[in-house]
Protein backbone atom coordinates (compact mmCIF):
# COMPACT_ATOMS: atom_id res chain seq x y z
CA UNK A 1 0.00 0.00 0.00
CA UNK A 2 1.29 3.43 -0.88
CA UNK A 3 1.44 6.22 1.72
CA UNK A 4 -1.17 8.14 -0.29
CA UNK A 5 -3.57 5.18 -0.34
CA UNK A 6 -2.95 4.61 3.37
CA UNK A 7 -4.48 7.99 4.24
CA UNK A 8 -7.84 7.24 2.59
CA UNK A 9 -7.88 3.60 3.70
CA UNK A 10 -7.14 4.55 7.32
CA UNK A 11 -9.92 7.13 7.41
CA UNK A 12 -12.43 4.64 6.00
CA UNK A 13 -11.20 1.90 8.33
CA UNK A 14 -11.80 4.05 11.39
CA UNK A 15 -15.34 4.85 10.27
CA UNK A 16 -16.19 1.25 9.32
CA UNK A 17 -14.74 -0.22 12.52
CA UNK A 18 -16.75 2.20 14.65
CA UNK A 19 -19.91 1.25 12.73
CA UNK A 20 -19.23 -2.48 13.13
CA UNK A 21 -18.66 -2.08 16.86
CA UNK A 22 -21.92 -0.15 17.25
CA UNK A 23 -23.90 -2.50 14.98
CA UNK A 24 -22.68 -5.55 16.89
CA UNK A 25 -23.67 -4.00 20.22
CA UNK A 26 -20.12 -3.70 21.52
CA UNK A 27 -19.98 0.09 21.73
CA UNK A 28 -22.51 2.87 22.16
CA UNK A 29 -22.84 5.14 19.13
CA UNK A 30 -21.78 8.16 21.11
CA UNK A 31 -18.00 8.40 21.02
CA UNK A 32 -17.57 5.34 18.79
CA UNK A 33 -15.73 7.21 16.03
CA UNK A 34 -13.29 8.75 18.51
CA UNK A 35 -12.75 5.40 20.21
CA UNK A 36 -12.09 3.71 16.88
CA UNK A 37 -9.59 6.42 15.90
CA UNK A 38 -7.82 6.02 19.24
CA UNK A 39 -7.56 2.24 18.95
CA UNK A 40 -6.36 2.51 15.37
CA UNK A 41 -3.69 5.04 16.34
CA UNK A 42 -2.51 2.68 19.08
CA UNK A 43 -2.31 -0.21 16.59
CA UNK A 44 -0.50 1.78 13.91
CA UNK A 45 1.49 4.50 15.71
CA UNK A 46 3.94 4.72 12.79
CA UNK A 47 1.38 4.18 10.05
CA UNK A 48 2.67 1.92 7.30
CA UNK A 49 6.06 1.78 9.03
CA UNK A 50 4.70 0.23 12.25
CA UNK A 51 6.75 -2.92 12.94
CA UNK A 52 4.92 -6.23 12.58
CA UNK A 53 2.17 -4.76 10.39
CA UNK A 54 1.89 -5.47 6.68
CA UNK A 55 -0.86 -3.79 4.66
CA UNK A 56 -1.54 -4.80 1.08
CA UNK A 57 -3.75 -3.63 -1.74
CA UNK A 58 -5.38 -6.48 -3.67
CA UNK A 59 -5.38 -6.02 -7.44
CA UNK A 60 -7.31 -7.81 -10.17
CA UNK A 61 -6.43 -6.93 -13.76
CA UNK A 62 -4.60 -3.86 -12.44
CA UNK A 63 -7.64 -2.55 -10.55
CA UNK A 64 -7.82 -2.30 -6.77
CA UNK A 65 -10.41 -4.76 -5.48
CA UNK A 66 -9.57 -5.01 -1.80
CA UNK A 67 -7.23 -4.58 1.13
CA UNK A 68 -5.46 -6.98 3.50
CA UNK A 69 -3.91 -5.93 6.83
CA UNK A 70 -1.80 -8.49 8.67
CA UNK A 71 -0.16 -8.24 12.09
CA UNK A 72 2.54 -10.70 13.14
CA UNK A 73 3.08 -10.59 16.89
CA UNK A 74 6.79 -10.95 17.73
CA UNK A 75 6.01 -11.68 21.40
CA UNK A 76 4.32 -15.03 20.77
CA UNK A 77 6.30 -18.28 21.03
CA UNK A 78 4.61 -19.66 17.88
CA UNK A 79 4.80 -17.25 14.93
CA UNK A 80 1.22 -16.10 14.62
CA UNK A 81 -0.32 -13.61 12.22
CA UNK A 82 -3.67 -11.95 12.76
CA UNK A 83 -5.80 -10.64 9.93
CA UNK A 84 -6.77 -7.20 11.21
CA UNK A 85 -8.64 -6.21 8.06
CA UNK A 86 -9.67 -8.09 4.96
CA UNK A 87 -12.07 -6.42 2.62
CA UNK A 88 -13.25 -6.71 -0.93
CA UNK A 89 -14.83 -3.58 -2.41
CA UNK A 90 -18.60 -3.75 -2.84
CA UNK A 91 -18.43 -3.74 -6.64
CA UNK A 92 -16.15 -6.79 -6.59
CA UNK A 93 -17.92 -8.99 -4.04
CA UNK A 94 -19.42 -12.35 -4.92
CA UNK A 95 -16.67 -13.21 -7.42
CA UNK A 96 -14.48 -15.39 -5.19
CA UNK A 97 -11.99 -12.61 -4.52
CA UNK A 98 -12.42 -12.83 -0.74
CA UNK A 99 -11.35 -16.44 -0.84
CA UNK A 100 -8.41 -15.52 -3.09
CA UNK A 101 -7.35 -12.85 -0.61
CA UNK A 102 -7.53 -15.39 2.23
CA UNK A 103 -5.37 -17.74 0.16
CA UNK A 104 -2.89 -14.91 -0.43
CA UNK A 105 -2.74 -14.34 3.34
CA UNK A 106 -2.04 -18.04 3.89
CA UNK A 107 0.69 -18.01 1.24
CA UNK A 108 2.25 -14.91 2.81
CA UNK A 109 2.27 -16.72 6.18
CA UNK A 110 3.89 -19.80 4.66
CA UNK A 111 6.54 -17.62 2.99
CA UNK A 112 7.27 -15.91 6.33
CA UNK A 113 7.39 -19.07 8.50
CA UNK A 114 4.15 -18.21 10.27
CA UNK A 115 2.51 -21.27 11.81
CA UNK A 116 -0.91 -19.86 12.74
CA UNK A 117 -3.25 -17.45 10.95
CA UNK A 118 -6.06 -15.94 13.02
CA UNK A 119 -8.87 -13.47 12.47
CA UNK A 120 -11.82 -11.92 14.27
CA UNK A 121 -15.26 -11.68 12.73
CA UNK A 122 -18.37 -10.03 14.08
CA UNK A 123 -21.07 -12.68 14.57
CA UNK A 124 -23.65 -10.61 12.67
CA UNK A 125 -21.46 -10.76 9.54
CA UNK A 126 -22.84 -14.13 8.47
CA UNK A 127 -21.39 -13.98 4.95
CA UNK A 128 -17.86 -13.56 6.36
CA UNK A 129 -18.39 -16.26 8.99
CA UNK A 130 -19.49 -18.67 6.25
CA UNK A 131 -16.48 -17.80 4.07
CA UNK A 132 -14.00 -18.27 6.92
CA UNK A 133 -15.52 -21.57 8.02
CA UNK A 134 -15.47 -22.89 4.45
CA UNK A 135 -11.80 -21.86 4.23
CA UNK A 136 -10.95 -24.03 7.25
CA UNK A 137 -10.99 -21.46 10.07
CA UNK A 138 -12.38 -22.75 13.35
CA UNK A 139 -13.82 -20.84 16.30
CA UNK A 140 -11.30 -20.57 19.13
CA UNK A 141 -13.25 -18.15 21.36
CA UNK A 142 -16.91 -17.29 21.42
CA UNK A 143 -18.30 -14.22 23.14
CA UNK A 144 -22.02 -14.28 23.74
CA UNK A 145 -24.42 -11.63 24.98
CA UNK A 146 -28.04 -11.33 25.98
CA UNK A 147 -29.88 -8.04 26.04
CA UNK A 148 -31.69 -7.58 29.36
CA UNK A 149 -34.69 -5.29 29.13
Amino acid sequence: MSPERYVSWNARLITEFAKEKVDSGNWPAEGALERSASENAADLPQGLDTPGHDIFVALSDGEEVGVLWLFTDPALSVRTTMIYDIEIGEAHRGKGLGRELLTAAEEWCADHSVGVLKLHVFANNTAAVSLYESAGFEATNINMAKQIR
